[in-house]
């Protein structure tokens, strides 16, 4: 009787221990007001409570109200301001004070055909910094901006090295037309479409050279680039050179690729049960009868695994980046030079990606009024599609295990039979070829003159140039009952050329509290490319693969070439008052010319 008393008395004791436990963490409801230095209130500014995704906005009059922890840490921020963290601490009611971030308000960002600060943008512009970049692993600068800038949706395309992604700025804005962005680099544009989805003519261009990416979302901040602007426009500066010491930085890394996670497919035992309930084979009463029995398949139980596909098609990969860049430059005179390499395997057989990037940049003060500089930058890269080919991935899940990848004397296997069945993935992966080669030269030169204090003169000359030739040959080949006896080869060239002379007058001061900033400008521009292609079949070994070795009785080709020129007028009047009201205009006239022509 003492015993039971004594353990009452206990889990009494322990229960009272939990009361103000469970008190310390229960939820309260904190309610406030979100106000700037002036007390006027902060609409829109977000309110988290630290740590969670738990959160709210403020309303019209910087109010709110959130359920939270009683022990919480609230995180309040706003753009333009500097965030604050208040300890909720057993309080309920909060005026929070946020403090201008003077520094990202004067933070100056890249817009059509000039800079301005932050807080004197009125259209929608977002910005992924250098050291957003530096952070990342990435090959190519469309990955760049993925998880990276708000409102902008980046999905890949293909999974293959060096493949393109499709990007989305607020959305789909055309159900015809392409709904890619144009991208500027350095004063150069270049379209961001592409004609599949392992083409991506971004890929030629190394994120390690970028210092910043505006991207310029809404209608007032892309008009001034006219129609081609629809669908938003991100612009990119790359390094220029620092006054100072030269400086010489290097950053790299190596590291391995893999899959994830492999889907889940039948073995041997489990697809050999499979057929025979589809013959008829299945004792157990579930009889279909739908193919032919299989006496490879009487005893499942005695089978082995059998060939994983998934296996055999993908393998750890080796990626590697290096680069190199060197900086430096005296009060007159700076400079910036770099180059660097990359080299990704496909984690899938016949997959692969290189590329090798050079660039510069000098800027010289030539006179108190004067200065001038150029940059430019060289890529060459090499791309294997081969898996690309029949889609072979998707050959590879189809595939049955009860085909081996080879023979016992090392020549490539294949089904028993060429009716309904699936090729070797592995072995078409490895025997066929399908690459290319892309090169290809970007870059600009400009003369400054300064006339009077805010008012200055740019004239710039761009010009971006490209080849890019392709390469693929299919062999003939014996895969047990699949026979292939045509061996046939294509290859095609392709360049193009882009030139741009643009002339910009820029006006900028202040008087008291109006603030004025007028640019006017005019450009030309024109675009040039062609495009040829050669078939042929009848090649006498699956080793000689030069086009002059097919025959040339079975001989094709193909082939267009085109030209398309822009004569353009812009203007931008930005107006501020006492730095609260703000106004820009902005006018954009252009006349173009195109033609085409098919070569068949």
């Amino acid at each position: 009787m003492k015993s039971t008393n004594r353990f009452k008395s206990l889990w009494l004791l322990f229960l009272m221990c939990l009361i103000p436990v469970w008190g310390l963490s229960q939820n309260v409801t904190v309610k406030g007001i979100v106000k700037d230095a002036a007390g006027e209130p902060v609409i829109g500014a977000s309110v988290i409570e630290k740590g969670t995704t738990n959160g709210i906005v403020t309303d019209f009059d910087g109010a709110f109200s959130l359920s939270v922890s009683s022990k919480a840490t609230l995180q309040v921020s706003f753009i333009g301001y500097k965030t604050e963290e208040v300890a909720v601490a057993g309080k309920t009611t909060f005026n929070i004070v946020l403090k201008e971030d003077t520094e990202m308000l004067d933070e100056v960002v890249v817009v059509g055909y000039g800079q301005m600060k932050r807080s004197d943008l009125t259209g929608s512009v977002v910005s992924v910094s250098s050291d957003a970049i530096s952070k990342s692993v990435t090959t190519s600068l469309d990955q760049v901006l993925q998880g990276r800038a708000a409102g902008v949706q980046v999905q890949a395309n293909s999974g293959m090295p060096g493949a393109s992604s499709s990007i989305r700025i607020r959305g789909i804005n055309s159900l015809n037309a392409s709904n890619e962005p144009i991208f500027v680099i350095d004063g150069v544009i270049i379209d961001g479409s592409s004609g599949s989805g392992s083409d991506n003519p971004l890929a030629s261009i190394n994120p390690s050279d970028i210092v910043s990416m505006d991207v310029l979302k809404d209608a007032s901040a892309t008009a001034i680039y006219g129609a081609r602007a629809a669908n938003g426009v991100i612009m990119i500066t790359t390094k220029r050179g620092q006054k100072g010491e030269a400086s010489v930085t290097y950053d790299g890394y190596v590291g391995w690729q893999e899959m994830p996670k492999k889907l889940d497919m039948l073995n041997l035992r489990e697809y050999a049960e499979h057929k025979n309930v589809r013959a008829g084979k299945d004792y157990s009463g579930s009889s279909w009868g739908i193919v032919e029995p299989d006496n490879t398949f009487i005893r499942p139980d005695m089978l082995g695994e059998g060939t994983d596909w998934q296996d055999e098609m993908f393998s750890k990969a080796l990626m590697t980046s290096h680069n190199l860049s060197v900086t430096g430059g005296t009060d007159k005179n700076t400079y910036s030079l770099g180059a660097g390499y990359l080299n990704q395997d496909g984690i899938a057989i016949g997959s692969g990606f290189k590329r090798l990037t050079l660039r510069g940049s000098f800027d010289s003060q030539v006179k108190s009024y004067l200065k001038m500089g150029v940059n430019f930058n060289f890529n060459n890269s090499e791309q294997i599609l081969t898996v690309d080919d029949n889609s072979l991935i998707a050959t590879a899940l189809k595939q049955t295990p009860n085909v081996a990848v080879r023979n016992p004397d090392g020549s490539f296997d294949g089904p028993d039979t060429d009716e309904y069945v699936q090729n070797n993935p592995v072995a078409l992966a490895m025997i066929n070829e399908n690459s290319n080669e892309k090169m290809g030269i970007r870059a600009n030169t400009y003369a400054e003159i300064t006339f009077m204090k805010g008012l200055t003169y740019k004239t710039e000359l761009s010009f971006d140039y490209g080849v890019t030739n392709t390469y693929k040959f299919n062999p003939s080949y014996v895969f047990g009952a699949l026979v292939n006896e045509t061996r046939e080869g294509t290859f095609s060239k392709s360049y193009n050329k882009y030139w741009n002379w643009r002339n910009v007058i820029n006006y900028a001061n202040t008087f008291g509290v109006h603030t004025i900033n007028a640019m006017l400008g005019q450009e030309m521009q024109k675009s040039q490319w062609e495009y040829l292609m050669g078939n042929r079949k009848g090649y006498i070994s699956n080793t000689a693969t030069d086009l002059t070795l097919g025959d040339a009785t079975t001989a094709t080709n193909n082939g267009n070439s085109g030209m398309s020129s822009i004569m353009s007028y812009f203007g931008r009047l930005f107006y501020s008052y006492d730095d609260k009201y703000l106004l820009t205009f902005t006018l954009r006239r252009d006349g173009s010319s195109k033609f085409y022509k098919d070569n068949r």
